[in-house]
């Protein structure tokens, strides 16, 4: 950089020049993402074109694997309701277990102490629920 041209050392030491540089970067990054994703499409297009009105193993892959997807959505599914199930009866026969101990410590403290009504699981008491 030329210390004695004004107009060289205006140029850069400002932050306008320093924006339209970036500005410029910025358009060159947005032209080489745009040309990538037409020729992309121009590449795909010639693809598509060949296969398309035809029976193909291509067609029969990706039925296969809408399938696939179906069976694995209803597999997890299932699973997840298995295990919801084992889970809600191991905590009812670990709240069954424990509620003597609770409620010998809760009397100890006070032996006032009115029950909740609930049932030694630990659900609702049959009184309480509307018909």
């Amino acid at each position: 950089m030329a210390r004695g041209n004004p107009a060289v050392s205006n140029r850069f030491s400002g932050g306008v020049a320093r924006e339209a540089v970036a500005q410029r970067y910025a358009t060159a990054r947005t032209f080489i993402r745009t040309a990538g994703f037409v020729g992309a499409i121009y590449i795909l297009q010639g693809f598509f074109l060949q296969i398309a009105g035809h029976d193909t193993a291509v067609a029969l892959n990706l039925s296969f694997l809408g399938d696939m997807k179906l069976v694995g959505s209803f597999a997890l599914g299932g699973g997840g309701c298995a295990w919801a199930a084992v889970e809600r009866a191991l905590r009812h026969r670990k709240v069954e277990a424990l509620q003597g101990r609770i409620r010998e410590l809760e009397t100890a403290i006070d032996p006032n102490r009115s029950s909740s009504g609930l049932t030694p699981k630990g659900k609702a008491n049959p009184k309480d629920k509307t018909s």
